[in-house]
């Protein structure tokens, strides 16, 4: 009997080491490891800095093809075409490699995705030097964007199904599920922000093309060796019976779901139009040099808030933090569309991303807990895809827009797409009806 117990405990993430006399140690049983150590229970450190490395070449590639393109064919609006054919292949073909993953496994998928994404990038190297037409260079880049290893939501769905598998107890599975999202917005971000920093260091140093080049070499070394990690072989979701079954494909088309994507296009659709009225507003201030450090101050709210909401009480549901971070995404769109001066701008840039960075990780943790079952990787590269999309399309309209009536107007865009933002926030909580997201969803 005595036996079980320490079985017991340690299913329950109960340390089980000490004095086993009651007379020797009446002290109460210890505490459970803490969330930190138990991911690294779970997956080993050699995960996170692997993960992070991968995610790198798809945030060098569209900035790394509008760079090459620019450089060396000497056209803005050609290397604007190949740039977005290039994010547009990534939003096709996105959510496809997630469902393959669902299906076939990550390893299987992933090392395919590599091979041909690492033949596009060298292809279309060697492609945009030569003189060859820019719409087969165009379609060299939809290539590579539509093979582009999905790191980042597959990192997410292996996390989130082995935490949800190995922790028994509810209350710590949500812990830990909190840290997981915290981490991977941490991550997604500094590697976005890392991404176009590589580029013009390499760019300068060894030329236009050196970037594209170095992101094969990465994607051969560290995403191969991410689709071989252990974390890849996931376990399958079982019956009562123990055969394997997963949720039926259109089950994630539900509009339960599918307003996470909205809202995640949103997201992507305020940093399109915030940067582009940014930019503007900026040259007008005789600073546009300077246009990227103070977008970078986005960066810095939205990781302080990513890595912060790890730690916030369970009692502040997602359904609260969708609509309370929104509410501050409008709040400091209101500043931006007011302001007169670069300081000002700045100020209000970063509580956007503190506003912004929250909706982020929360968007991701409820999908986690809406998500059917084993169709985890299918829900996430849809929401980072979604992301995508809603920048580069806002980007565009934004640059329009801006460019003709000036940066208000664009920072005017920018808090429509803010108060949308939140309104679909709302409308997440009435369709989610008298559901609670509070505590993990069971099943699918």
């Amino acid at each position: 009997m005595s036996s079980s117990l320490p079985k017991a405990a340690e299913r329950d993430g109960l340390t089980t080491t000490g004095p086993a006399s009651p007379r020797r140690d009446p002290a109460p049983d210890q505490a459970p490891p803490s969330r930190i150590r138990s991911l690294l229970d779970l997956v080993g450190f050699g995960f996170f800095p692997l993960a992070f490395m991968s995610r790198l070449p798809f945030a060098m590639t569209v900035v790394g093809t509008l760079t090459l393109v620019s450089d060396v064919r000497g056209s803005v609006a050609q290397s604007g075409a190949v740039s977005a054919a290039t994010g547009i292949g990534t939003a096709v073909l996105g959510p496809a490699v997630g469902a393959f993953a669902d299906r076939y496994g990550q390893r299987r998928v992933l090392l395919t995705c590599a091979a041909v994404n690492i033949a596009g990038l060298v292809g279309f190297v060697l492609m945009t030097y030569a003189s060859v037409s820019i719409v087969w260079v165009g379609a060299v880049g939809f290539l590579v964007g539509a093979s582009a290893p999905q790191v980042a939501p597959l990192s997410r769905t292996r996390l989130i199904t082995l935490v949800t598998a190995g922790t028994p107890a509810a209350h710590r599975r949500d812990g830990i599920l909190s840290l997981v999202m915290s981490y991977e917005s941490v991550a997604d971000e500094s590697a976005f922000v890392l991404g176009p920093v590589v580029i013009g260091l390499l760019a300068t140093a060894f030329g236009a093309g050196a970037p594209l080049l170095v992101a094969a070499l990465i994607a051969a070394v560290f995403v191969v060796a991410f689709a071989l990690h252990r974390t890849a072989a996931l376990p399958k979701p079982r019956d009562t019976a123990g055969k394997e079954t997963a949720a039926d494909a259109r089950s994630v088309l539900r509009l339960r779901i599918m307003i996470l994507p909205l809202g995640m296009f949103l997201v992507g659709a305020f940093f399109g139009s915030t940067l582009t009225a940014l930019t503007v507003f900026m040259r007008a201030h005789g600073r546009e040099l300077s246009t990227g450090i103070v977008y970078g101050g986005m960066s810095v709210g939205s990781v302080a808030v990513a890595i912060l909401i790890a730690f916030v009480p369970e009692r502040f549901s997602l359904r609260a933090r969708w609509l309370v971070f929104g509410a501050i995404v409008l709040a400091a769109s209101g500043l931006l569309v007011r302001a007169s001066s670069v300081a000002t701008v700045t100020v209000a840039l970063a509580c956007a991303g503190c506003g912004i960075g929250g909706v982020i990780v929360t968007l991701f943790s409820i999908a986690s807990r809406r998500t059917p079952r084993g169709r985890t990787a299918t829900v996430m590269t849809t929401l980072a895809c979604a992301l995508i999309v809603g920048q580069a399309l806002w980007t565009a309209l934004g640059g329009s827009i801006s460019q003709a009536h000036g940066a208000r107007t664009g920072f005017l865009m920018s808090a429509a797409t803010a108060a949308a933002l939140l309104l679909v926030g709302l409308m997440s909580c009435a369709i989610d009806g008298r559901r609670t997201l509070d505590p993990v969803r069971k099943g699918g």
